[in-house]
């Protein structure tokens, strides 16, 4: 074999190996669309604060006993990791892609996951290597993952209100100039409570132009699709659980506690109350049956997994604290304590 053909082939393997090196960047820089059906967490996680999200048999927390640094593990609670440096909240997750609101003048230890000066706003965090990009510079109250599109409300430079942004990193679009809190996907339609006077209860078709509908008159906050219905707090009648039948059209009571905040797996409703002579969290059954107290005390920002439910205290001096209780469990209730920097 002559030396020429010797380099030729050398050279084709040359060309081969380079484009297939590009070829496999290419395809790991790129970002697939999710199903349009798809939830990036609950919408009662989402409306505690998003601390707690749970992607393909892993749950992405973000450790208030670590500055709120974004960590890993499994749903018993085994095999804890520490991912970055950075405070999150607001954790969204599908495939390869966790999505959260990252600000390090509230949370950071002031490095990892691209720290640079003040870093705020939208982020797509790839869950193999963890390649932080960022999305939108803005500061977030709350955001939902709602099939390939990201939907959240905050402060953005030219005002509050409403926005969406691609998974891919398409630029922001406003939606509205109120800061509607955009939890309740239910994997075509988007719930909300109106502002600006109006607490009613709407809708937008993410698949349909954003186009919005009124779907129940009212005064309502913190609604949850779940099902045939939308569990909602009606403000008229001291902050009662109601639902709204998606079929019918009609509102039904669900439970006649004061409700301070509640989450749903689509199983149990857990509930926060603070009227009574005895505050305490409670479960009941999707159509209020079945009433447990769980624990006496006054809690806030309740996220589920599918092993485990996390609460906090209500308490402006006490930020850190998280309790935890089995999911399927009426009893249990333990401080939720990982280990910090592993």
């Amino acid at each position: 074999m002559s030396s020429k053909v010797k380099l030729l082939i050398v050279f084709s393997i040359f060309l081969i190996a380079a484009g297939l090196t590009v070829f496999l960047n290419v395809r790991n820089e790129h970002v697939p669309d999710n199903s349009p059906d798809t939830i990036g967490n609950l919408p009662g996680n989402i409306l505690g604060g998003g601390l707690f999200c749970e992607v393909d048999g892993t749950v992405y927390f973000s450790n208030t006993m670590d500055s709120h640094t974004l960590y890993s593990m499994d749903p018993d609670e085994t095999n804890i990791k520490r991912l970055g440096s950075m405070g999150v909240s607001q954790i969204c997750g599908a495939g390869k892609y966790l999505y959260f609101y990252m600000d390090s003048s509230l949370y950071s230890q002031g490095k990892g996951l691209g720290y640079m000066g003040h870093t705020f706003g939208v982020f797509r965090y790839r869950i193999s290597n963890g390649k932080t990009i960022s999305l939108a510079r803005v500061n977030v109250q709350m955001m939902q993952l709602c099939g390939s599109t990201l939907y959240y409300s905050g402060d953005a430079e030219d005002g509050p209100g409403l926005f969406k942004v691609g998974i891919k990193g398409s630029d922001p679009i406003r939606l509205s100039d109120s800061r509607i809190q955009p939890a309740a996907y239910d994997g075509r339609y988007l719930y909300y409570a109106g502002m600006n006077g109006d607490p009613s209860l709407y809708s937008v078709n993410t698949a349909f132009q954003d186009i919005e509908t009124l779907v129940m008159a009212g005064n309502i906050s913190q609604p949850i699709p779940s099902g045939d219905f939308v569990y909602y707090l009606d403000n008229t009648q001291d902050y009662h659980l109601y639902r709204y039948n998606k079929t019918t059209g009609a509102g039904e009571p669900v439970c006649d506690d004061r409700i301070d905040f509640y989450n749903t797996n689509g199983r149990y409703i857990w509930y926060a109350t603070s009227a009574d002579d005895r505050p305490a969290l409670k479960r009941i059954n999707m159509d209020g049956s079945d009433r447990i107290i769980l624990a006496d005390g006054v809690y806030n920002s309740i996220h589920i997994t599918s092993k485990y439910v996390y609460f906090a205290p209500y308490s402006k001096a006490d930020v850190t604290t998280i309790y935890h209780i089995p999911v399927d469990s009426i009893a249990g209730v333990a401080q939720f304590s990982p280990p910090i920097g592993q």
